[in-house]
């Protein structure tokens, strides 16, 4: 299923126009099955028979209109829409349920706007779909509908993909990025994109990167906070809203555990296990009550105890003790609270023990007792339950 690519250089290309135009959907859904899928009170639907019900599950990562996880014998799945190949499947049909990737020794994935990357256990790493700003990583702007590497690089110890450039941090803890460069979301100091992993810097001090829609931040092995490229709502936490281009931190700011970007918010948890958002506050995408924009880091009500948080294009959930708390826009039922009526401050679910969530554009999936569980806006099936109806609560995979 994979191919590996030539080492030989070519000159960058210049910088593509713009975005791709999304093929757009109508799916005509028997109300039958629209009603089955919201009636009920709040918690987990489960809808898999029992041939599936051992399957397990150790990754789950959302993106705009796809998914993506990975099984405990360390299968690659994905599902949803299919534009650019970006499920890795060798074409560009749609898959309404998971669809195997390649069999065997995945660590983790992660998903852009349409284009996948992920990693094999030796920390080899492979990217397939859109790619007209290079952001595939493999010294050219062609799409890829099947996994893809690139001989005689480093080997990685995590990636990040944005909506149209990806980052990682190597196994020698230096940071490098790729792609789309506009906004200078490569942290590379200027703006062109690069079709092969930049080093962001000369420091080898890196721990964790996550690229979001135009911006991209980084912590420092030291728990440091970086961030750099788009600003417009404020995003980068700064203080201000101008664009960067290389990493920028605030002097004397706290430590952190973790940083999450995604559209034009971003969440961190403290050191103390504490949550603060920023950013664009459309909404109540940061949980702060209002719909009022934060350039700087700002705490999500008074309690510690946040152990992961994950930004959607226009909510926010996270998980506190176990227990689901979501927030923000919730038009397509994708804070899971089985309405879709918006919540201004974290509201707490009535499901817990939740391993893993993922928000996407519109939905959400999560690992609940090594179970997958989607919902959500599923216009593309991008929740893989077989068809193409929107959930309110949370549902298993069957």
């Amino acid at each position: 299923m994979s191919e590996v690519l030539s080492t030989v250089p070519v000159p960058f290309p210049p910088s593509p126009s713009g975005p791709p135009a999304r093929r757009r959907r109508r799916r005509f859904v028997a109300l039958a099955a629209a009603l089955l899928a919201i009636v009920g009170g709040g918690g987990l639907v489960t809808t898999a028979s029992p041939a599936m019900a051992a399957t397990s599950w150790v990754e789950i990562t959302a993106g705009e209109f796809h998914t993506c996880g990975i099984q405990s014998d360390l299968s690659l799945w994905c599902w949803g829409d299919n534009d650019y190949g970006r499920l890795g499947v060798g074409d560009t049909l749609a898959r309404v349920s998971p669809a195997l990737v390649s069999s065997a020794d995945w660590k983790s994935v992660t998903l852009g706007g349409f284009h996948t990357c992920a990693l094999k256990t030796d920390g080899t790493r492979f990217c397939w779909g859109y790619n007209n700003y290079g952001q595939l990583g493999i010294n050219d702007t062609n799409a890829r509908t099947a996994p893809r590497t690139w001989i005689g690089e480093s080997k990685w110890l995590s990636l990040s993909a944005g909506r149209f450039h990806t980052c990682g941090v190597a196994t020698n803890h230096g940071l490098y990025c790729w792609g789309d460069n506009n906004e200078g979301q490569l942290g590379v100091g200027d703006y062109a994109d690069r079709m092969l992993p930049t080093q962001v810097g000369s420091q080898f001090n890196w721990s964790s990167v996550s690229a979001g829609y135009s911006h991209t931040c980084g912590l420092k092995t030291d728990g440091t906070r970086y961030c750099w490229g788009h600003n417009v709502d404020g995003e980068l936490g700064l203080g201000d809203y101008n664009f960067r281009n290389s990493p920028i931190r605030l002097i004397d700011e706290f430590k952190w555990s973790s940083v999450v970007t995604r559209s034009r918010h971003t969440c961190g948890i403290r050191t103390d296990s504490s949550l603060y958002c920023w950013g664009s506050g459309s909404t109540y995408a940061l949980g702060l009550g209002d719909n009022e924009d934060r350039n700087v880091p700002t705490r999500v009500g008074t309690s510690t105890g946040w152990s992961s948080v994950t930004p959607g294009s226009s909510f926010t959930c996270g998980v506190r003790a176990g227990t689901r708390y979501c927030w923000g826009n919730n038009g397509h039922g994708q804070l899971g609270f089985n309405d879709t009526t918006t919540r201004k401050t974290p509201a707490a679910a009535a499901d817990s023990g939740w391993q893993r969530l993922s928000a996407g554009f519109w939905h959400i999936c999560g690992i609940h007792d090594r179970s997958v569980y989607c919902w959500g806006y599923n216009d593309s099936a991008q929740l893989g339950l077989g068809d193409y109806v929107n959930r309110l609560k949370p549902t298993q995979l069957p």
